[in-house]
């Protein structure tokens, strides 16, 4: 009887384990609805990463869903609002559709109707019509025909290398005028303008539509998911500028895109070879890469709004610069110079001798001494205006600015003369001031170059030199 029962508890042991090796396997095994659902899923809520994004590329999934935005501001600002872009496409693997950069005469941001229309407006070729003829209409209300050789339109690529993006992350980006982009099959998403769009940025809070104009953005946002539901094949947004209103995940695909942003990837405008050939001719002419540091002083509004007198002004900001500036710089400029032609000549005031003076200095007796390259917004010409820059020769006398170097011959007067061509297309009544246009662009490469940069008071600017490859 002992031995019949051991042998039915052996026969049971058997069948447990049978029943647990063939049946627990399938019953964990999802139906093929259940596959399909997880699928999606994971399609929708996965990050994906630069590499598998290439590999839908790959797999003919290329996205065929596009959206553009609307520009406005300073460089900087618009450089920020592509790079927010950039994000976006990222997110929703939509084609980026990049207005082109405006450089000279900005204007803020204004609601969308208003914004579209600012843009609407900077057709160049229909103003110069408007203003030969003299016909009054709306747009030259917006664009003067006195300003109109003051500010021009460059595509991004022209400046930036944007193959890169698509190469690295999957992000496609167009350009306008394309007739490929469904524009009559578009929407319009702005949640600083339209408080229909969007969710609330102060939690809880219920934003309505003023029934007056808008006179600063509506505190909006549109979330991750707002942005991937959106349905339409052409998303029109207005401004992009502040990161804030538009969120992506924090997945790994778009941190690695936030460090390419940050250190290596559209940081430097160098794709257009005059701008760089002159950079690289002002570069040389201050001893070479590294060896001076970029100064950059916004006193246009400190001086109309200070009571106090110019010189005052620039005092404060040269007590600023030696707050600022490496302490090795610092105890170099505050020292007598040395014995030397550079100590014969400290006395005066730009002067090729004065230059040619610095960069010996600087070469064979004292590495740390600081040599600038000035950028301002008040003259072109900073040595002519001593009343102003009086005190900063005096504390710093190794400065000296694209003025300078195209009297002394050290940078051909005529460096954006190339350029010009190429955007005129040999277009006679095109007199839009080239190089005054272009200077902005050609400063950041200056100072991408350059041991440091220093800007007063700081800017966006700040930020995106911040993002320079080190050299």
């Amino acid at each position: 009887m002992l031995r019949t029962s051991r042998y039915v508890y052996f026969i049971g042991v058997v069948v447990l384990f049978t029943l647990i090796f063939y049946l627990v396997p399938r019953l964990q095994q999802p139906s093929p609805s259940q596959q399909q659902k997880g699928s999606v899923q994971q399609q929708q809520h996965s990050p994906a990463t630069p590499q598998n994004y290439g590999q839908q590329y790959n797999d003919g999934q290329a996205p065929t869903r596009y959206f553009s935005w609307l520009p406005h501001g300073e460089f900087a600002e618009q450089h920020e609002a592509f790079r927010n872009a950039i994000r976006i496409a990222y997110e929703t693997k939509r084609i980026m559709v990049a207005p082109k950069l405006r450089l000279g005469h900005p204007y803020p941001w204004q609601p969308f109707e208003q914004l579209k229309q600012r843009y609407e407006a900077q057709d160049k070729k229909v103003l110069r019509e408007l203003c030969r003829s003299g016909r009054e209409d709306w747009r030259t209300q917006l664009e003067p025909c006195d300003t109109l050789d003051e500010w021009m339109e460059i595509s991004w690529s022209s400046l930036f290398n944007l193959r890169a993006l698509e190469e690295e992350f999957g992000v496609r980006v167009m350009e306008w005028p394309n007739p490929a982009i469904p524009v009559d099959q578009g929407v319009v998403v702005d949640p600083m303008s339209y408080a229909a769009n969007g969710s609330s940025i102060e939690h809880g809070a219920i934003v309505m539509q003023p029934a007056e104009p808008l006179t600063s953005p509506l505190k909006k946002y549109l979330s991750s998911d707002d942005l991937i539901a959106l349905d339409a094949p052409f998303i029109q947004f207005g401004a992009l500028s502040s990161a804030a209103r538009y969120r992506t995940r924090h997945s790994k695909g778009q941190s690695a895109l936030r460090r390419a942003l940050n250190s290596r990837l559209f940081v430097t405008p160098d794709q257009l070879r005059p701008l760089s050939y002159a950079a690289d001719q002002i570069s040389q002419a201050l001893g070479g890469r590294s060896r001076y540091s970029a100064l950059h002083l916004n006193l246009r509004q400190q001086l109309e709004r200070s009571e106090h007198s110019p010189q005052k002004v620039m005092e404060a900001s040269v007590m600023e610069i030696f707050g600022d500036i490496p302490i090795n710089q610092a105890v170099s400029a505050a020292m007598l110079v040395q014995p030397s032609r550079l100590a014969d000549m400290v006395n005066q005031t730009g002067s090729p001798e004065l230059l040619d003076a610095c960069v010996e200095y600087r070469n064979t007796i004292d590495k740390r001494y600081p040599i600038y390259y000035l950028v301002n917004d008040v003259t072109n010409d900073p040595k002519t205006q001593l009343d102003l820059f009086g005190p900063l020769y005096r504390s710093f006398p190794c400065v000296f600015s694209k003025q300078d170097l195209m009297q002394w011959g050290r940078l051909n007067k005529d460096w954006a003369a190339e350029i010009k061509e190429e955007e005129a297309g040999g277009d006679p009544k095109d007199t839009t001031k080239y190089e005054d246009v272009l200077a902005p662009i050609l400063d950041i490469l200056v100072a991408s170059r350059a041991y440091s940069f220093f800007e007063i008071p700081q800017t966006g600017l700040t930020r995106f030199m911040a993002w320079q490859p080190k050299q």
